[in-house]
C-alpha cells in the first residue's frame, strides 16, 4: 500500500474516533466551569517569511514547526526538502536537508519533530523512513528501519521516543479493512510501543473521503516530553479530550457542552476545493473529490505549553479560539487570536510548545505563506 500513500501529504491534520483506551464518564469526566471564564488575546508579534528574494525567507509549503532545545524556530518546508531553523527574532539560522536521495536528503518530508535528547527526526515515506539530525543541525543517519506506511504528525514523549499516526491494512472476508492508530514509538523500531487510539473501518478504492474522516482527519492529538498525552475525536458532535500517561494509562476527560455549528455552503464548496486543488498540486492521480462535512469540528487541535496547560482549539469558530485548561482538567481561561476571523480563520494552523507559539495559514490571504510568532496578552 506504500504508492496509496503518495497521494496523501496534503492531508496531515490528525485523525479520531473511539478507541480500546476510552474512559467513562463516570470515571474521569470534568466540571469545566466556564460561566465566569476570562477571554485572552493571543497577538502577533513578528513574522518570518517574504513572497519574493532570500530564498531562505521564501516558503514553499509549510508542513510542520517546532523549537530546537535551545529554543530556535524550525520550519519544515515540504516542496523545498528541508527543515529551516531561525532564532526566535526571526534571523535565518541555516537550512538542513535538500532534495535528492542521497545521505541527509529528502524527497517528500511530511513530519518533524524534536527528540528528547535534541535531535531533529524528519519522516520521509518516499525516501526510506526517519532520517535524523543532530541538535547542531549536521546530518546524523537514517534509519534502517522499513516503514511500510507512513509514522504523520510526529509529537515529542519521555526520553527519545515520539507519537505518530499510521494506518495498517489486512484484507477480512474479501473486505479491505484499514486500522488507523494513534500510537509511541523508539526512533529504531515500527512496532508502537504503547497505542492510545484505534479505529477501524472497510473501505474501497472509490472512497478517498471516507479514508481521510475514518484516519487522518479523524482525531487530533498532542503530547510532551513529560509524557502526557491528550487525544481528541474531530467530531461534528462532540467536544471530548481523553488525556493518558505515556503508558497509556488513562489520566482524565475533558468534556464541554457547546452548540453544532452548521457550515455555509460556500464554506463547503471553498474547503472541498482547496483540499482537492492541495491534493492535485501534491501529485494525487486524478480528481480527489473530497466531500466535507456539513457541521464544523468541535475540537480543532490541541497544544500543551511552558506552564503545562493545555490549549483545547474551537473547530467551530472562525476565529481560532481555545479553551485552556490545566492538565487536571480545571478550566482556566479562553484565549483568542485577534485580526483572522472569517471563514480563512479555519485555514490557521497554530502550534504551541514549552517554547512559544507559532502559527501559519494554510491559504493565506496574501498569496504567501508567514511564520508567526505569537504571544498571549
Amino acid at each position: 500500500m506504500k504508492l496509496f500513500y503518495l497521494l496523501l501529504p496534503a492531508f496531515l491534520l490528525a485523525a479520531c474516533g473511539p478507541g480500546e483506551n476510552d474512559v467513562s464518564a463516570e470515571d474521569a469526566e470534568t466540571d469545566s466551569g466556564i460561566a465566569d471564564v476570562q477571554m485572552r488575546s493571543l497577538v502577533i508579534v513578528d513574522s518570518i517569511g517574504v513572497e519574493l528574494g532570500d530564498p531562505n525567507y521564501v516558503f514553499g509549503s509549510i508542513e510542520a514547526v517546532d523549537h530546537t532545545s535551545s529554543g530556535n524556530i524550525l520550519v519544515l518546508d515540504r516542496p523545498a526538502c528541508s527543515v529551516v531553523e531561525y532564532t526566535p527574532q526571526g534571523e535565518f539560522v541555516q537550512r538542513m536537508g535538500r532534495s535528492g536521495s542521497g545521505p541527509g536528503e529528502f524527497l517528500n518530508p511530511l513530519a518533524m519533530s524534536r527528540l528528547g535528547d535534541g535531535r531533529i527526526a524528519i519522516f520521509d515515506i518516499n525516501n526510506g523512513g526517519l532520517f535524523t539530525y543532530f541538535a547542531s543541525g549536521e546530518y546524523e543517519d537514517k534509519t534502517d528501519v522499513q516503514y511500510n506506511e507512513p509514522i504523520l504528525f510526529l509529537t515529542p514523549s519521555v526520553d527519545n521516543t515520539f507519537i505518530g499516526t499510521f494506518n495498517s491494512f489486512d484484507f477480512v472476508d474479501e473486505e479491505l479493512l484499514i486500522t488507523a492508530s494513534v500510537a509511541r514509538f523508539e526512533l529504531d523500531s515500527s512496532e508502537p510501543l504503547t497505542v492510545y487510539w484505534q479505529n477501524s473501518f472497510a473501505w474501497d478504492f472509490q472512497d478517498l473521503t471516507l479514508l481521510i474522516k475514518g484516519s487522518y482527519f479523524a482525531q487530533t492529538w498532542v503530547s510532551d516530553r513529560n509524557g502526557n498525552v491528550f487525544v481528541a475525536p474531530r467530531s461534528p458532535e462532540e467536544y471530548t479530550v481523553n488525556g493518558f500517561t505515556a503508558q497509556g494509562e488513562p489520566t482524565v476527560i475533558i468534556q464541554l457542552d457547546i452548540e453544532a455549528v452548521r457550515k455555509t455552503e460556500s464554506e463547503i464548496v471553498e474547503e472541498a476545493y482547496f483540499w482537492n486543488r492541495r491534493a492535485e498540486s501534491m501529485g494525487a492521480n486524478g480528481p480527489f473529490n473530497y466531500e466535507p462535512d456539513e457541521n464544523r469540528w468541535m475540537v480543532h487541535s490541541l497544544g500543551i505549553d511552558a506552564e503545562e496547560r493545555l490549549w483545547v482549539r474551537r473547530g467551530t469558530e472562525e476565529t481560532p479560539t481555545f479553551d485552556v485548561f490545566d492538565l487536571d482538567g480545571n478550566y482556566l481561561f479562553k484565549a483568542q487570536l485577534t485580526g483572522t476571523g472569517g471563514p480563512r480563520g479555519l485555514f490557521w494552523e497554530i502550534k504551541i510548545d514549552e517554547f512559544g507559539i507559532l502559527a501559519y495559514s494554510l491559504d493565506p490571504e496574501d498569496g504567501y505563506q508567514k511564520l508567526y510568532i505569537l504571544e498571549l496578552e
